[in-house]
């Protein structure tokens, strides 16, 4: 089987931040996330702001997915707040949770910043598509998006071989 380019990869991004909807806060965070995106060969097919409600978000993730999208990046929404609600709206969607990535995410996000820990952002994997989809949640910073982009895209090549091993 032959390793998965991440040329051939088409990601989504998804701000989920009513201030950024109202246009009281820039989307910093997304425009990091896209540029990152873009600069590791992605294409990104879907970007769109909501705001922090479960509905909406479950209905970006089947947008994003119906797009083409094996890679979802949701911004913001991963605190401590009873309105963060993107790591259970994830949780929910997906079949398998990556805690152990999630987790190497904050240690490298406590390397710049001691509130790191307070992120609950989750990755995880939906089979809601053939050939399945990785959703990863991210802070809202940009130094956020950095960390666990930094962590994320040198394992993907790696989660989608073996996804891809399971359609054979």
């Amino acid at each position: 089987m032959t390793e998965p380019e991440l040329s051939n990869i088409k990601a989504a991004v998804v701000t989920v931040d009513s201030r950024v909807v109202s246009g009281t806060k820039p989307p910093k965070g997304a425009q990091t996330a896209v540029s990152i995106l873009r600069e590791a060969g992605i294409s990104v097919v879907r970007e769109v702001v909501i705001d922090d409600l479960a509905a909406p978000l479950r209905g970006e993730f089947d947008r994003a997915l119906e797009a083409g999208a094996r890679l979802i990046i949701t911004i913001g929404s991963t605190g401590v707040s009873a309105r963060n609600i993107v790591p259970e709206t994830t949780i929910a969607v997906c079949d398998v949770e990556l805690p152990g990535i999630a987790e190497q995410i904050r240690q490298e996000g406590l390397k710049n910043m001691p509130l790191a820990v307070l992120s609950r952002a989750v990755v995880g994997v939906t089979s809601r598509t053939s050939r399945g989809a990785v959703i990863a949640n991210c802070p809202s910073s940009s130094g956020g998006v950095k960390d666990t982009l930094a962590v994320l895209l040198p394992l993907l090549r790696y989660i989608y071989e073996q996804l891809n091993q399971t359609e054979a």
